[in-house]
């Protein structure tokens, strides 16, 4: 069976440590990509503890269960934001992604796959951690970005993600985000010989993307449950989030990757 080639680029945003503010990073980045007319899904793949819903103010009324019964389709489990941006909302229910078995996981990517002619891009925020289920969603992508902070306990995690993908799914390139930074320069310092290190140890390519500050204006952005870009369009770390949709765009996908990666092999690719 050949595999098809979608025009839909799939990102995905991974990271070891819980809290380093991926969540609003997905939500701005998709954010302003809709902004720029290209028709964005955002989805939210902690099933146990998603923020992605509660970021964009929405509350999900779908469940894992009826979707796999076939009772709704993943389709009208999507909630509309704007014009150009979709949600797919941590659902209802009780099993997580990592619970569901391998039938039942192929059966999401199909319907998953089946969107992408919906849609220009697909952001994937998975959760916090290194099970299985969030490494096997995360390598469903055409793009992989890692976001840590500068501190040991964050960016050792983050290497385990790309160890993980790189050993396992012979993913070879990734972004990196670097988060509340209170010193840039040393945060540039550390990053530069975390990369060199990485690197060296596990055969990949690792494109700094950007640096943030802390920024204590995330936190009303939070709370108003409305993009940071949204609050302020004119602020420089808009800007450093605009940087960074223009360094993706310009990064050509890996189309050996993305969802059919998974079960084409087992249908004769």
């Amino acid at each position: 069976m050949m595999s098809r080639d979608f025009s839909t680029k799939v990102i995905s945003f991974s990271s070891g440590k819980g809290g380093v503010g991926k969540t609003s990073l997905v939500s701005n980045l998709g954010s302003l990509w809709a902004q720029q007319g290209k028709k964005t899904l955002l989805i939210d793949g902690d099933w146990h503890l998603g923020k992605l819903g509660i970021a964009m103010g929405i509350r999900p009324q779908w469940t894992v269960e009826k979707v796999l019964s076939g009772t709704i389709t993943l389709k009208d489990a999507i909630t509309p934001i704007s014009d150009s941006l979709s949600l797919l909302a941590s659902p209802s229910g009780i099993l997580g992604f990592e619970e569901l078995d391998e039938t039942s996981r192929h059966q999401l990517f199909y319907a998953i796959e089946d969107l992408q002619n919906e849609f220009d891009l697909i952001l994937i925020d998975h959760s916090s951690g290194l099970h299985q289920g969030v490494t096997t969603f995360a390598a469903a992508a055409h793009q992989h970005v890692v976001v840590t902070t500068s501190e040991p306990t964050s960016y050792t995690d983050a290497y385990a993600v790309m160890k993980i993908l790189s050993q396992r799914y012979s993913i070879r390139e990734f972004g990196l985000v670097v988060t509340m930074s209170h010193d840039r320069a040393e945060s540039q310092r550390i990053m530069e010989r975390f990369i060199e290190i990485t690197t060296a140890q596990l055969n990949v390519k690792i494109k700094l993307l950007e640096i943030f500050p802390w920024e204590p204006k995330l936190s009303i952005s939070i709370i108003k449950q409305r993009p940071f870009i949204d609050l302020y369009p004119r602020d420089p770390f808009t800007r450093k989030l605009s940087l960074i949709c223009k360094e993706l765009d310009e990064n050509p996908a890996a189309r050996n990757h993305g969802l059919q990666f998974f079960y084409a092999p087992a249908l004769g690719r």
